[in-house]
């Protein structure tokens, strides 16, 4: 004998209200799970802006001074410096101490049999840019000052020889202060005490800067060491990026603006640039507006941040 039994099943309206309220968790649920991502990824590139301050203490200890901010012959940056202070000793045997020394006599870093380039540094990368590969316009090797000029070279994207799209990428640069060690006078009522020029706030990194940490007159604590970039604008494919060995000192004068250039500071974080601060200290700075605000307060006070003997007292609430 067989016998069967019916179970009651879901009607098709009860499915459909099971479904909405699925869909309605979830679209409560990931603003949730991208808020922790994104707390997660400022946690790391904090802690990578914090051991590059630290790996530049530990080249100040062997050597006696901070590393070049840049070296004006083979255009190697400040992260090139710091290689084996972050445990990447192997990409660091591979540069020619020929374009190590100051000035370089070994030529452009990009120039042929130089592979270390082409190293993925992790502790050079922030976890929250995804886009940094996908540009349109090219990668920059270099970036140096002279004036109130900022010079940026670059390969375009699709040059094979060399491949800038091989080269290992950074999303962080020393500080040079308001415009390097320039000397040119300032405008637009520029001045600190009686002195009208940009030389008062030079940073610690510069074109072939020998900085040594006494020397900072305004405190460890007080001036930038190394910051967030992006090297260029732009969504999911943006136009620049910028090369590990050759991201040289950036300067600050173009403020922390939003969208970020490739002549700023600039982060992926929401509403924040992340700086590390000469005393192995990491603290944010607020991106502001898609214009420089020239000689404001504000534009002050960041700017005695990035210069490390202006011998102003600047407050981090204004910035």
């Amino acid at each position: 004998m067989k016998s069967r039994s019916s179970r009651p099943g879901f009607t098709l309206i009860e499915l459909l209200v099971v479904i909405a309220i699925i869909a309605i968790l979830i679209g409560l649920l990931l603003p949730a799970v991208q808020k922790v991502r994104e707390a997660a990824a400022r946690m790391s590139c904090s802690n990578n802006l914090k051991q590059i301050n630290l790996a530049a203490h530990t080249y100040d200890s062997t050597y006696g001074n901070l590393p070049p901010g840049f070296n004006s012959n083979s255009y190697i940056g400040s992260l090139g410096y710091l290689l084996p202070y972050i445990e990447q000793d192997n990409a660091y045997r591979l540069i020619p101490i020929t374009l190590l020394t100051l000035p370089g006599t070994g030529g452009a870093w990009w120039g042929p049999g130089v592979t270390a380039a082409n190293s993925q540094i992790k502790t050079f990368l922030c976890p929250s840019d995804g886009t940094r590969e996908q540009t349109s316009t090219g990668t920059f090797v270099y970036f140096t000052t002279s004036g109130t000029t900022l010079t940026g070279g670059y390969f375009p994207t699709g040059t094979t020889s060399p491949n800038p799209a091989l080269f290992g990428k950074t999303n962080y640069t020393a500080c040079a202060g308001t415009l390097g060690n320039s000397t040119s006078t300032g405008s637009g009522g520029f001045t600190i005490g009686s002195q009208p020029d940009w030389s008062r706030l030079v940073g610690a990194y510069y074109v072939d800067s020998r900085t040594k940490i006494a020397s900072i007159q305004d405190g460890t604590s007080n001036t930038f060491g190394y910051g967030e970039i992006l090297g260029g604008s732009g969504g999911p494919t943006r136009d620049f990026n910028a090369a590990w060995m050759g991201a040289g000192a950036m300067p600050t004068a173009w403020a922390t603006i939003d969208p970020a250039q490739w002549y700023t500071f600039g982060s992926k974080h929401t509403g924040i640039v992340l700086f590390g601060y000469c005393d192995g200290s990491v603290r944010p700075v607020k991106k502001i507006g898609a214009a420089t605000d020239w000689y404001t307060a504000r534009w002050y006070q960041f700017n005695y941040a990035a210069g490390a003997i202006d011998g102003q007292v600047y407050d981090p609430d204004q910035i």
